[in-house]
């Protein structure tokens, strides 16, 4: 029954509207001129570290890898105090300003954000050109409920100029199926965000499915409902046998004062995929 009630719709808009009550009455204390959030557009001194109840569990269950080497993972600057995007959703934010800016104006693009953002969601609605969209599988207040990424029966092929899948693979035990699936509604011309958890220098995935207690994912996953910790290489592989061409954009691309400003670890990398079509899948695969 509590279950229920916090996933209502009532429950989740007072509880951010709580949250963004307490947010304005501690922003005082973080106001300046040496960062700028590119979500909502606040001139700050300092963006929030990581939440103390992430440590904990870091320090309880002794997770294998140092959560300092993470990459995208700003852990002295992972929020912003006034509308609290998180600094994957402040890297989004740079490149989206950047790519709507060759996008046709007078037409309208259909843009699906899935396990919504609540700061970049009501950036991405006030775009006159872009018809916002949001799903999940648990959540009530999105548009589009009970959405199986690795089932999107709901969406048809190639339905979606842009979507946004930023920190939900890890939670998917079929993620392979999940990026079909985003392959399949993908139009030729458009593309989409994807990023994971992370850490530089490890290659391959480690998934078991003997690993299946909140400790033990804790452990070796970095977190109790993750199903893997990706390998990097492993990463872009997947997505490139989903048929997925992958750029990998990171601070040579937006500079390194952007990153500052926006409180971005110079470590970060945006992953763009764009669908490669059916007759250059079949060339690739001659070739090799």
């Amino acid at each position: 029954m509590l279950a229920r009630i916090k996933q209502s719709v009532p429950y989740i808009a007072f509880r951010e509207w709580n949250k963004a009550l307490r947010r304005r009455m501690k922003l005082p204390a973080y106001l300046g001129n040496d960062h700028q959030c590119p979500i909502c557009g606040q001139n700050l001194r300092a963006f929030k570290p990581m939440w103390k109840s992430y440590w904990r569990g870091i320090e309880q269950y002794g997770y294998i890898h140092p959560v300092s080497a993470m990459e995208t993972f700003n852990v002295a600057a992972f929020s912003c105090p006034a509308c609290d995007a998180f600094d994957r959703e402040r890297l989004t934010a740079l490149y989206l300003d950047r790519a709507f800016r060759s996008l046709d104006q007078r037409r309208r693009y259909r843009l699906i954000e899935f396990a919504p953002a609540h700061a970049l969601h009501k950036k991405l609605k006030r775009y006159p050109f872009i018809d916002y969209r949001s799903a999940d599988l648990a959540r009530n207040d999105v548009h589009d409920r009970r959405v199986d990424l690795t089932d999107m029966h709901g969406y048809a092929n190639e339905s979606v100029d842009i979507f946004l899948c930023s920190h939900v693979l890890e939670h998917i035990p079929d993620d392979r199926k999940a990026m079909r699936e985003l392959r399949r509604i993908l139009k030729p011309s458009g593309f989409g965000i994807v990023l994971v958890p992370l850490i530089p220098g490890i290659d391959e995935t480690h998934e078991d499915p003997k690993i299946d207690t909140i400790a033990l994912r804790w452990k070796y996953y970095g977190m109790g409902d993750h199903v893997r910790q990706y390998g990097k290489r492993d990463f872009i592989g997947r997505l490139t046998a989903a048929g997925f061409a992958v750029e990998q954009l990171g601070i040579d691309y937006f500079g390194a004062e952007i990153f500052k400003r926006a409180g971005i670890a110079d470590n970060s990398v945006l992953y763009v995929v764009r669908k490669i079509d059916d007759g250059e899948r079949g060339a690739e695969s001659r070739a090799q």
